[in-house]
């Protein structure tokens, strides 16, 4: 029994020994620093309204702003006119013109009204009481030198004697002086003939139509192929 009370004791005091001062210290976890500039996390519940608030705009994207659609610029549109060039003298000279401004790019319309053209100055006698007073004026007026002389028997001018078509006026002029010279009173007009007047109405740019001086090639007798707006009612 002694020798088992001395081994309890023994070992006892070998516990002791073991246990305060040669069992090496426990490791302890080490403290959790926080990082700095964090913050502490918070239960929804915890945070403030204003803290809500400023949470679910974070959490929201962005919307990004559409970007504003820039308009096309409209193509910039040319005034178009219309322009009438006439009269032609003939069918011949209104195709030629045509195709001049077809050529320029502009569209073009033709027309045709009804004219005159002048034939020249006509140099007369005018009617006498007979035909037999007509003849024998003609005749002395031949033997007098005068030619290309006839008794009119058209009905608006029957038994006038004509003496003679002069294509400008001072020649008709001086032919009437002449004949006034001989103790006659001649008189002078206008002859004129039904014909077609031919136009071209063009329509265009301004920069496409062309001067009038284009046509002056095509120009017969004193009628100048000019250009003027178009009209309705026709130049």
């Amino acid at each position: 029994m002694r020798i088992l009370f001395l081994v309890l004791v023994l070992a006892n005091v070998v516990a002791f020994i073991w246990y305060g001062w040669l069992r090496p210290p426990a490791q302890t976890s080490p403290q959790m620093t926080p990082l700095p500039h964090v913050q502490p996390l918070k239960l929804i519940s915890e945070l403030t309204p204003a803290e809500r608030q400023a949470l679910v705009k974070a959490s929201t994207p962005a919307l990004v702003p559409a970007t504003p659609e820039i308009p096309t610029p409209a193509a910039t549109s040319v005034p178009q006119v219309c322009v009438s060039y006439g009269p032609f003298p003939s069918t011949k000279a209104e195709q030629m013109g045509l195709a001049r401004l077809q050529k320029a790019g502009v569209s073009v319309t033709q027309r045709t009204i009804p004219g005159k053209v002048r034939l020249g100055y006509w140099v007369y006698l005018p009617p006498f009481g007979s035909r037999r007073e007509a003849d024998a004026a003609a005749k002395l007026l031949k033997v007098r030198g005068v030619k290309d002389i006839y008794v009119v028997t058209d009905e608006s001018n029957r038994n006038a004697i004509s003496l003679g078509v002069f294509s400008d006026r001072f020649g008709a002029l001086a032919h009437q002086k002449k004949i006034r010279e001989m103790g006659y009173r001649p008189l002078l007009t206008e002859r004129f003939r039904d014909s077609p007047h031919f136009w071209l109405d063009a329509h265009g740019a301004a920069n496409q139509l062309l001067a009038a001086s284009a046509f002056s090639d095509l120009d017969e007798g004193d009628v100048a192929i000019g250009r003027a707006v178009c009209d309705s009612a026709g130049p």
